[in-house]
Parts: structure tokens; sequence; C-alpha cells
């Protein structure tokens, strides 16, 4: 039962995400994804077009499908139906191409949360901002929250080093990658024309909290001897408060800077 139910997520993940783990190894299933994920890509690219059906969308499906055959025949002349590629020329692609669908799976799963958050705000009368602030930021970083915790108390000494880096490359990657990524696609929709990014004071607020935040580690972390404890901790919190208190006051119109 719980199978059938899970089917409708699980499967349209399963057909466009090449995975080469020895234990779900199916060939039929990889040669499908590798022949299908081009095609999800280029269905994420025309979405954000403003003409879903002018000439450079359809020339992008046909460029993807044709791409998608040529990915497809060779899986089907270099794989093994028993095994997977266990050469590392041949299965670094493979595992790039995992990598690359996942995000792309992310990044619609992370479209339709956000859309499915606004429409909540708006039935039952909710400030967007706050949902954002509280339900949505808190459940896209509980996974990272449940993972370094775990590991900075069960690892030992390098388990906190390990959960550190994580909480610090965690954000950069996100900023980094995401950001550069998505201005990247936006700017290629709004070509010739350049992408103006209107002035928001609740986003300068942001950067200042997250620099006030690095300014503090930066500077208790030599001051304690690089001892993670309840004064880098407390300070952390405090100023995650504090950020969480402006932007509620302000989001609810209590308070208008």
């Amino acid at each position: 039962m719980i199978y059938l139910l899970e089917l409708p997520l699980t499967l349209p993940r399963r057909l466009t995400i090449p995975d080469v783990c020895e234990k779900r190894w199916c060939k039929s299933f990889a040669v499908i994804s590798v022949t299908l994920a081009p095609l999800l890509l280029s269905l994420i690219w025309n979405s954000k077009m403003e003409e879903i059906g002018s000439r450079d969308s359809i020339m992008i499906y046909g460029a993807s499908c044709l791409i998608g055959v040529v990915l497809g025949i060779a899986a089907i002349l270099t794989t093994n139906s028993s095994k997977p590629p266990s050469r590392r020329i041949v299965l670094l692609p493979w595992l790039a191409a995992g990598f690359l669908m996942s995000m792309a799976w992310t990044y619609i799963i992370a479209e339709e949360l956000v859309a499915l958050m606004v429409s909540i705000g708006i039935i039952l009368n909710i400030n967007s901002s706050v949902l954002g602030l509280t339900v949505l930021a808190w459940g896209n970083s509980l996974g990272d929250l449940v993972a370094n915790v775990t590991v900075a108390v069960n690892g030992g000494a390098s388990g906190v080093q390990v959960a550190i880096s994580g909480c610090f490359a965690g954000p950069i990657f996100n900023i980094l990658i995401g950001l550069s990524i998505s201005f990247f696609i936006s700017s290629w929709n709004k070509y010739p024309s350049s992408l103006e990014i209107p002035l928001d004071l609740s986003l300068i607020q942001t950067l200042g909290f997250m620099f006030g935040s690095l300014l503090w580690s930066l500077v208790i972390l030599p001051k304690r001897g690089m001892k993670l404890d309840k004064v880098l901790g407390s300070g952390l919190l405090s100023i995650y408060l504090c950020f969480l208190s402006v932007r509620l006051v302000q989001s609810l119109g209590l308070v208008t800077l």
C-alpha cells in the first residue's frame, strides 16, 4: 500500500535521475533516465520563458530529444545488464548526471513548495513573508540541522570539524551556486535587456545580520582558543533571534522603516 502511494512521487525521479547504485542498478531504468533527463531540463528551462510555444522553445525541445536519444544509445552500448559501470572514466559522467538531475528535482520541489506556502498564506490570510521566515526557512534547514548536530555530537573532534564546515559550506553553496545559476537563467531569458534587481530593505537587513554572525564567529573563535563553547553559541542564537524578531515585526506591519 505504501509503495503504491509513493509510486507517483518516486517513479518520475527514477525515470529521470541516472542511478549507478549497485543495489538499485537496472539497465532499462538507466537507459530511460539518460534519455528523459535532457527533456526534463528543457521543460524547466522553457517554463521560465515568456513564450512557451515560441520557435526558440521548440528548438530547445528538439535539441533535448536528440541529445536524449544519443545518450540513450550510448548507455545501451556501454553498460552491462548485471552491474553498473565501474571504470572511472565511465562512472564519473553518470555520477555528474545524477547530481545534476537531483539538483533539478530539488529545484522543482522547491518551486512547488514556495507556491504552496504562498497559497496557504492567501487562504489563511497569513503574510507570505512570515511563512518564509518561519515554516519554509526552518523546514529547508531542518535536514542540515539534524545532520550537523548528529555529526558534532557523535563524531568526536573530527565530527565537530565536519559539522562546522557543513554549517558554513551549505549557505556558501546556496549563495554562490544557487544565485549564480538563477541569475544566469534570468539574464539569458531577458537578453538583450539587463536584469534589474530592485532595492529591497529586507534584503539589506538580511545581509547585515548574516555579516554580523560571520563577524561574531571571526572575532570570538580566536579569542576563545578556537573552542566552540556557549559564548559563541549564545551570541549566534541572539543574532538570529534579533533578525527573526525584526523581520516578523516588519512583516506584520507593526513597524515601518
